[in-house]
């Protein structure tokens, strides 16, 4: 089906540039300023683009990914679309969510494309393996077992089956992550690789169906990515004859040395809280942070219109923002899950008050 890795790589480049131009529609918000969300740089002090610019910007950016879709050799169009996405990229902590990054890295890899072929597909490969095993990894604990898996992922699935087997999808949170460990590893080694290719795509079409974008209210994007990666991973490895030792190190090519550090090692320094636990698969671990906002109603006065609506107001309780529903309804995406983030969208929220803010901000997890 694939007659050469140059193949495989252009089909990979064409449903990777239509994932991330769906990706970008579906969460145009993220990518502009004129929005009721703080934008939060990488680096402290880089401004924010003015609108219209920020508008105009996207729009380019969305043109430019239509435009490679049809044109895929056109090495200049690459080179600026690529540029202009990452520089975005640098503006906002909140587009870097784990499927973005994932993007953002085979982005920048098909700069080497063709002249790096050989090299730059194991690397590809490496990320989906890697992805696959420290998911499996991360998500092996009780959070995830016991909450996240049932309500989140199992629970669309199993409402559509008889009663009597829904313990059976819904219960098996432990298994469901031991099966991405394998499908990882099964990728690796000739013997098994189309078999852990089915089991991988099996995961991915899971998910996609768990998270199905006409009837889940936020984060339409996730099923996209779910979807995209089910393609991703039929491309990279249907029928390959790879070495397991071509995807998990490089002598000579910078730029998989770089995917190894990112992806296979710097994940486990977030077990030690040295590294981002967005950036370690833990996007739907459960092990995250979240945070609330406690507001005054003097203060929820004082906040723009489009803030307001976000405003929790409990019985006999006081009014509260929560981050993750606040990131969810205005921008489609998970909050970035680091008290630094959160800090900066409470004083954010404080931004608007006259004199002492009376606001506090309370972290919890699961």
């Amino acid at each position: 089906m694939f007659s050469s890795d140059e193949s495989r790589l252009a089909w990979l480049y064409r449903a990777l540039l239509l994932t991330t131009l769906g990706s970008l529609l579906l969460t145009g918000k993220v990518w502009i300023s004129d929005r009721s969300f703080p934008i939060i740089p990488i680096i402290e002090g880089l401004p924010a683009i003015p609108s219209p610019l920020d508008k105009i910007l996207f729009y380019v950016l969305i043109a430019l990914f239509t435009y490679q879709v049809v044109s895929i050799e056109n090495v200049r169009t690459k080179k600026i679309l690529t540029g202009m996405y990452v520089f975005l990229f640098l503006l906002d902590q909140m587009r870097w969510q784990p499927y973005n990054v994932h993007y953002m890295l085979m982005l920048i890899g098909f700069l080497f494309y063709p002249l790096k072929s050989e090299q730059l597909i194991q690397a590809f490969r490496l990320l989906l393996v890697a992805f696959f095993v420290w998911t499996g990894i991360q998500n092996f604990n009780p959070v995830f077992a016991d909450k996240v898996f049932p309500l989140v992922w199992a629970k669309p699935i199993a409402e559509h089956l008889p009663y009597r087997f829904e313990g059976l999808i819904t219960q098996n949170g432990y298994l469901f992550a031991l099966l991405h460990i394998v499908a990882g590893i099964g990728l690796l080694f000739r013997q098994s690789r189309n078999y852990a290719l089915y089991l991988a795509m099996f995961i991915h079409l899971f998910l996609f169906y768990a998270a199905n974008p006409f009837s889940s209210e936020f984060n339409r994007v996730v099923p996209v990515y779910n979807l995209a990666s089910a393609v991703f991973c039929f491309i990279l490895f249907y029928n390959s004859t790879f070495n397991f030792r071509q995807v998990l190190w490089s002598k000579t090519f910078i730029y998989h040395q770089a995917c190894i550090v990112l992806f296979a090692i710097l994940p486990a320094l977030s077990f030690f809280g040295m590294y981002d636990k967005m950036q370690s698969f833990n996007l739907y671990s459960g092990k995250g942070w979240y945070a609330k906002i406690y507001v005054t109603e003097g203060l929820v006065e004082k906040l723009p219109e489009g803030m307001k609506r976000y405003v929790d107001r409990p019985f006999g309780s006081e009014p509260y923002i929560e981050t993750t529903y606040w990131a969810w309804k205005e921008l489609q995406v998970s909050p970035y899950s680091e008290k630094r983030v959160y800090t900066k969208m409470y004083d954010y929220v404080c931004s608007f008050a006259e004199g002492d803010c009376g606001a506090r901000l309370e972290f919890y997890t699961y």
